[in-house]
């Protein structure tokens, strides 16, 4: 069975300063496997790579070298994607869209087709709320 995590020499280097970058090295060689069914947390102090390694396995950034499985696939795999959940700390939302239309423009970019899209009949967590309904024209 494929692990539900999985990374080889993960790296990832920042270059910084304003006049000569020079590399900063955010996470050297991480190399994991998480089993199914096993909790994982990351643990450590400010700088240590923790929030690098979610960016990396949700492919928010990318490796300077090494790769990172989910579920035995590729991170950036559809269907690896369409299995996992991301909250930011500070999310950002554009301005111009409603929430319903934000929902549907999220599930375009992870691969829904038109008819999967659609809300329907309370389906989104949206309609459910009904002392809230007017949510979605905002």
């Amino acid at each position: 069975m494929a692990s539900a995590i999985r990374t080889e020499d993960l790296t990832k280097d920042y270059a910084v300063g304003f006049w000569r970058k020079r590399p900063y090295r955010a996470l050297d060689r991480l190399t994991l496997e998480v089993a199914p069914g096993e909790v994982c947390g990351f643990l450590g102090p400010n700088g240590a790579g923790k929030t690098t390694t979610l960016k990396l396995l949700l492919q928010l950034i990318f490796p300077t070298s090494g790769r990172a499985e989910i579920l035995g696939r590729p991170v950036g795999d559809v269907r690896v994607r369409r299995r996992i959940g991301y909250l930011p700390e500070n999310p950002y939302f554009y301005d111009y869209l409603t929430a319903e239309e934000l929902l549907t423009y999220f599930a375009s970019l992870f691969g829904y087709h038109e008819p999967e899209r659609r809300p329907s009949g309370g389906d989104v967590a949206i309609r459910q709320l009904h002392h809230l309904h007017d949510v979605r024209q905002r």
